[in-house]
């Protein structure tokens, strides 16, 4: 049988979905191929199965081959095959019982991308205080790196190069920092919030004509491992206005709770847990919905997105599978330093 080295992309059929996640956040593959025990290839599981299999609520306890692939692309052994692989980024070679023996990679897939970042780092950071009273919130060092220019760096290492940042509470400490980006081999551009304009209306002050779109938008406080590239793909297959990342969160009640029907009890379920996709901040926003903020006034993202639902907008929402923290206040700031 054929050693796979555990730097290969492969997951066992008798592993669980949460396996699966945690395999492929720390990939830059971003696909699985499901293998038996002599490395039979059965399936194959990629971003889109996972996002597919939070929307569908599906618990992570589950087998991986509940949300597998089952006709994966793959290639035979001792033959020629090189012309085919220039549109995917990995894919198996098998031999007669299809058993893994390799793999083909393409490395080409991976470029820059020309989309702009726009990061919101002008809040005060009340809940951090007296952390932030002299250092704004994306400046505060998580194992001794700014969490500004960590969430920067994600991106350069996904191919993301121009970024602009909204400053206001101790903004020149973020601009003396990071400058114009050439440190980073990145273009960062700022804006200059006079008053507290909240989540969206700095929005108003982007420069369209400067401003490759659709606009990736994250608060400058959320450390994630998320795949930006995949997020702009979903973005643009979808011809989505707005696309919202969401998260998956688990709520245990300490409670057994009576379940029944009018007045007679059906049942008692003993701690439910409770399932929520909530907001995890970061967006992609096409250039037209963006025209309809009026300029200088303050606006929250949760005021400006229900006033577009009302309109019909195309809005979608991204599940995110991958590690995703909030530095939201102190202890999220102590258990992750």
């Amino acid at each position: 049988m054929y050693n796979l080295k555990k730097k290969f992309p492969i997951i066992y059929n008798d592993q669980n979905i949460s396996e699966a996640i945690n395999k492929i956040t720390k990939s830059k593959i971003k696909i699985l191929f499901v293998v038996n025990k002599t490395n039979k290839l059965l399936g194959s599981i990629s971003s889109g199965d996972l996002r597919r299999s939070i929307r569908k609520k599906i618990d992570l306890k589950d087998s991986v081959e509940k949300i597998m692939y089952r006709k994966p692309k793959y290639f035979r052994q001792n033959t020629n095959n090189s012309s085919s692989v220039k549109d995917f980024i990995c894919i198996p070679v098998v031999n007669k019982k299809r058993e893994i023996v390799d793999f083909k990679f393409n490395t080409n897939l991976i470029r820059n991308k020309k989309n702009t970042v726009f990061l919101m780092a002008g809040g005060r950071g009340l809940r951090l205080m007296p952390l932030t009273k002299k250092t704004p919130k994306p400046l505060l060092k998580i194992k001794g790196i700014p969490i500004i220019e960590r969430i920067i760096l994600n991106f350069i290492d996904q191919g993301f190069k121009n970024f602009i940042i909204s400053v206001n509470y101790l903004g020149h400490k973020i601009k003396k920092y990071l400058g114009n980006g050439k440190r980073l081999k990145v273009n960062i551009k700022y804006i200059n919030e006079k008053k507290f304009l909240g989540t969206a209306g700095s929005l108003s002050l982007v420069d369209f004509k400067k401003t490759v779109f659709p606009l990736i938008l994250t608060n400058s406080d959320l450390l994630s491992d998320i795949d930006y590239n995949n997020l702009v793909d979903y973005h643009n297959k979808k011809k989505a206005d707005i696309t919202i990342c969401g998260k998956n969160k688990f709520f245990e009640m300490p409670y057994g709770e009576i379940l029944q029907n009018h007045e007679k009890v059906k049942a008692i379920k003993e701690k439910p847990k409770i399932y929520h996709l909530i907001n995890a901040g970061v967006y992609i926003m096409d250039k037209n919905i963006l025209k309809s903020i009026v300029k200088n006034k303050k606006l929250m993202m949760n005021e400006f997105i229900t006033h577009q639902i009302k309109k019909n907008k195309k809005i979608f929402c991204y599940p995110i599978y991958e590690n995703w923290i909030d530095i939201g206040n102190k202890l999220d700031y102590k258990n992750n330093k």
